[in-house]
């Protein structure tokens, strides 16, 4: 996508690497306080109510709210959402993927914000993840509980049996519907939005050929370095790449470097 290219042209600098990582931190940070105190969770969540009194850090910390207080499901999801998106990261590029990830975000706030949902609003964009890398990597698989190995496929249908059990479960269905799409922002635009275009794995061959077109000029970089010659005639200009075997000194009255054929022989 051209728009994508010329945001990262301008703004990938300040793409953040390793992102999922800083966010599982975060859910880690707010877990343990959560444990001494359960009352600075409600400080967390997302509430436009309170956004608009100034508790402006509620734009952002909802995505640090783990989707489970319970250890062992804590434990479980963080591994799930690390290995998720740091493959996502891996295949989309890092600029690309906080770009996924932030537009769902904002997309997200804006229609919590027009239908007043509150609280852990964040967890629809992390699951969304799941099906970007059910759509990339259908065949990966994942070890549940460590043990049970599920492949990356069947997490789709795992996805829309939670988001219909939401939806139905929901007093406000058209609201929750549309979080449900707003959280899927990031996969509409780079997912849903190529394959419509017939270009379905567009941005992964781009993503790939940028790294084949670094590591190919670090190459030449290296083979440069190899071909750099540190000896060379001042009359005839050869070098020790034209003859291996050729020797080089300086003459001690001009200071200058000649080959040995040229190194008695030769104006001062």
């Amino acid at each position: 996508m051209q728009f994508l290219d010329k945001l990262e042209r301008k703004f990938g600098k300040f793409a953040i690497p390793n992102l999922m990582l800083y966010i599982i931190f975060g859910q880690g940070i707010v877990f343990f306080a959560t444990l001494i105190n359960p009352i600075l969770l409600n400080n967390f969540s997302f509430s436009w109510a309170h956004i608009l009194q100034g508790q402006v850090w509620r734009l952002i910390t909802f995505i640090f709210i783990p989707t489970s207080l319970e250890p062992m499901w804590f434990l479980l999801m963080v591994i799930i959402y690390y290995s998720v998106g740091s493959n996502l990261e891996r295949i989309l590029g890092t600029f690309n993927f906080n770009f996924y990830y932030f537009i769902s975000i904002i997309c997200t706030i804006i229609i919590c914000a027009i239908f007043g949902i509150q609280g852990n609003i964040g967890t629809y964009i992390n699951t969304s993840l799941w099906l970007s890398l059910a759509t990339f990597m259908p065949e990966m698989s994942f070890y549940l509980y460590f043990i049970i190995p599920l492949k990356a496929k069947y997490l789709v249908y795992i996805y829309l049996l939670f988001m219909l059990w939401d939806v139905i479960g929901s007093s406000n269905k058209i609201a929750t519907l549309l979080q449900i799409i707003a959280s899927l922002a990031g996969y509409i635009i780079f997912f849903v939005i190529p394959l419509i275009r017939g270009n379905k794995f567009k941005i992964w061959q781009h993503s790939n050929n940028k790294q084949k077109s670094k590591s190919r000029t670090k190459s030449d970089k290296v083979d440069k370095v190899i071909k750099v010659a540190f000896h060379k005639c001042t009359v005839c200009g050869k070098t020790e790449l034209d003859d291996e075997d050729l020797d080089f000194r300086y003459c001690s009255t001009c200071n200058k470097e000649y080959c040995i054929d040229h190194l008695k022989f030769h104006d001062h």
